[in-house]
């Protein structure tokens, strides 16, 4: 008697069991490959943090260690104000910097306080606020310190003491995209500040200033 053919199928169950299978191994693979990606993206967001914190450091240690600034000088206008000069300077100008015009503060200590006076652009022109400049050689900006004060104190004898503050926005380019590429630098100048139409030989006797010198109409003092 002949025998039937041996069913070699594999039961339904054993059908089932290998879908799963391939259906588990298509995840893994997808799940790998989604963890691939990721990795590249945080890999590629890490690298673009790390070089915008370098380049941040970067305008930071340019702003702080290669801008120098400093008064200048002060005089006298013919209508009792001050003329008050600062001057700013790229040290290393093949480091390119660029400096928005700054804003320019000044106080006079009364009492314990320090009270702000007005400061304005001077006429007929100079360099306005908000306009920035390549440092590419040094530069001169002025503004007039408007002082009517009969009360202020004397930290050296005839003399106002006076506080300027500069501040300055420094970038690498004339166009910086956002805010992180902008660093704000504030300078404090202090000066004891002769007043308008005070008695030189009153000074002279006070501060023992020699005889053979003007009296100075500003004297720079340390920060402090």
């Amino acid at each position: 008697m002949d025998r039937a053919p041996e069913d070699l199928s594999l039961p339904v169950e054993s059908h089932r069991s290998r879908r799963r299978w391939a259906l588990a191994a298509a995840v893994l693979v997808a799940g790998g490959a989604l963890m691939g990606i990721d990795f590249l993206v945080g890999h590629y967001q890490e690298r673009l943090l790390a070089q915008r914190q370098e380049a941040r450091a970067r305008l930071e240690r340019l702003a702080w260690f290669h801008l120098r600034a400093d008064v200048q000088g002060i005089a006298y206008t013919p209508d009792g104000q001050y003329k008050l000069s600062l001057w700013m300077e790229n040290v290393f100008p093949e480091y390119p910097l660029f400096v928005m015009t700054p804003t320019v503060r000044a106080f006079v200590q009364v009492g314990p306080q320090w009270k702000e006076v007005p400061t304005s652009e001077p006429p007929g022109g100079g360099m306005v606020e908000g306009v920035v400049i390549p440092l590419e050689e040094r530069v001169t900006v002025e503004r007039i310190v408007d002082i009517r004060l009969k009360d202020y104190f004397e930290l050296l004898p005839g003399y106002m003491h006076v506080k300027f503050d500069n501040t300055m926005l420094v970038a690498l380019s004339p166009e910086p995209k956002d805010e992180s590429e902008i660093v704000e630098r504030t300078d404090n100048y202090y000066v004891h500040l002769r007043p308008y139409g005070a008695d030189d030989a009153q000074l002279r006797r006070l501060n023992k200033f020699a005889p053979d010198l003007p009296v100075p109409i500003y004297i720079g003092m340390p920060p402090h």
